[in-house]
């Protein structure tokens, strides 16, 4: 039995592309206007999936403010995550001036229970 042969396409793999708010912007308007999905795709070099990703969060794009100079976003983040972060670097700037030395376990753990408390209280 020989050697593996390599793939023929190995060196053709598409590269990893996130797009831009106002792609994503644009993208709802003229799916709005009447374009269809498969013409997005083609016009936009995405897949058909992606499209309809992006369209089923069209809400939470349009109501989405990024900070200035943002222009692409990972993920859309929730008010809890937003809340959640703001607790935490007040949480560590607080104990940077006290002199605490803190690992990334003790950042993630506290993280995780800042999150929880915020998910428990908008259930309740």
């Amino acid at each position: 039995m020989g050697p593996k042969q390599a793939s023929a396409n190995k060196g053709t793999e598409k590269k990893k592309c996130m797009m831009t708010i106002e792609m994503k912007h644009e993208i709802i308007e003229k799916h709005e206007s009447g374009v269809r999905v498969s013409k997005l795709a083609c016009q936009y070099e995405r897949s058909t999936s992606t499209i309809c990703t992006i369209l089923k969060q069209k809400d939470a794009i349009k109501s989405t403010k990024p900070s200035k100079g943002v222009t692409i976003l990972s993920k859309l983040n929730s008010d809890i995550h937003d809340k959640m972060e703001w607790l935490l670097s007040m949480w560590i700037k607080e104990k940077q001036l006290v002199g605490d030395s803190m690992t990334e376990t003790i950042i993630s753990e506290r993280a995780s229970r800042i999150y929880d408390d915020l998910k428990g209280m908008q259930a309740a």
